[in-house]
């Protein structure tokens, strides 16, 4: 129950939208314009087994896996960070009893100092974050416990899950966009009625936008709910007390930042401009002043 009411809070309406648009789409190809639904089951079923097998250790270890985590091995490593996660979560787990029971923490060998959480209880934390001073880190970590606590890196697996039979599709579908333009395109240079060679070229170029636009379109949804799982997560940071040593981190490090003046940009962005997590931290009451 907890899932479900963490599925459909307001700040995830852009990953819904997503699926209802991606499922409209494929349910639509599969009934043939919505007229016969002898194979509607089977996407269902398709539906449910991506799921499952999303919401398995198979699939978080794959998505750990693709984000290159690996076992922290080195013991200074292992000296400073698990202590200041254990003294984070203990806090956590007293703003949300529901949270997951252990975190399995990885690294990630990258300069930038970052950290993900994935699936259902894997923290990755960035060998560049080490740079920062402990009381940084701890907001970071604060921030990524808010996603857990949240549910989004689970509800990015049950979206993943879900969607991985359409995005199959969506795929194949942009493909055959692609050959069509081609032929298309060879058939003009060969034929003598230009007119006809011309539409033909045209044909190829809207089916092969279209595609290209649909699944832009439905990224710019999954991208919206992002931002705003981000500006949750921090709000969690700070209610257990680590508003200020976030704000203090977002000042040093930046992913994926839109510029301020960049519209287009910020669409496109999986997380907010970090002046404005900033500003809203300060705006909950963190006494963060960096000048």
């Amino acid at each position: 129950m907890d899932l479900i009411n963490k599925i459909f809070r307001f700040s995830n309406i852009g990953t819904i939208l997503f699926c209802i648009l991606n499922f409209t789409l494929i349910l639509y190809v599969f009934t043939a314009g919505f007229q016969d639904f002898t194979y509607a089951q089977w996407i269902f079923i398709l539906y449910v087994f991506g799921i499952i097998i999303s919401l398995s250790p198979i699939g978080e270890a794959v998505l750990v896996l693709l984000a290159g985590g690996r076992k922290i091995k080195r013991i200074d490593m292992k000296i400073r960070i698990i202590p200041l996660l254990e003294i984070v979560y203990n806090k956590a787990v007293k703003e949300n009893p529901k949270m997951v029971k252990s975190i399995k923490l990885k690294v990630v060998y990258d300069s930038m100092p970052n950290a993900y959480a994935i699936g259902r209880r894997t923290l990755c934390v960035t060998s560049g974050l080490f740079k920062l001073s402990d009381e940084e880190i701890m907001g970071v970590l604060a921030h990524e416990l808010g996603h857990f606590s949240n549910r989004d890196s689970e509800i990015q697996l049950i979206i993943g899950g879900s969607n991985l039979f359409i995005s199959v599709i969506l795929v194949f579908i942009k493909i055959i966009s692609w050959i069509i333009l081609g032929i298309c395109s060879l058939f003009a240079i060969n034929t003598r009625n230009k007119i006809a060679g011309f539409f033909m070229i045209l044909f190829g170029a809207i089916s092969t936008f279209c595609v290209w636009a649909w699944i832009k379109v439905c990224m710019l949804f999954i991208y919206m709910s992002m931002r705003a799982n981000e500006y949750d997560a921090d709000k969690f940071a700070f209610k257990i007390g680590y508003g200020n040593q976030l704000a203090k981190a977002l000042d040093k490090i930046s992913v994926d930042v839109p510029s301020e003046n960049g519209f287009l940009k910020a669409l496109n962005s999986t997380h907010p401009n970090y002046n404005e997590r900033i500003a809203r931290l300060q705006n909950l009451g963190t006494e963060y002043y960096a000048y």
